[in-house]
């Protein structure tokens, strides 16, 4: 089985839904309009297929203050056809 990867998103370009309290996590997500980390960290996307994957020794080697970016999990390579 491979090396787990993730994709950066990126808080400071995304527009996030507004989460009421009884709200599920799921619905705010998907009404989020996402802004993702291009491959080699080479500028923005927000379109999901064109985001960069990257592993946790390349996330060590990103910059930025806390809050600014958050990792989202690829899926798992054995629920993939």
């Amino acid at each position: 089985m491979g090396e787990r990867k993730y994709r950066i998103i990126c808080l400071k370009r995304s527009q996030l839904a507004t989460k009421g309290k009884d709200d599920y996590i799921s619905d705010w997500y998907n009404e989020s309009n996402l802004v993702y980390w291009k491959p080699n960290r080479a500028g923005y996307t927000d379109q999901y297929v064109d985001a960069g994957v990257y592993s946790l020794e390349e996330l060590a080697d990103c910059a930025g203050w806390f809050g600014d970016w958050l990792i989202e999990p690829t899926p798992c390579q054995r629920f993939q056809k």
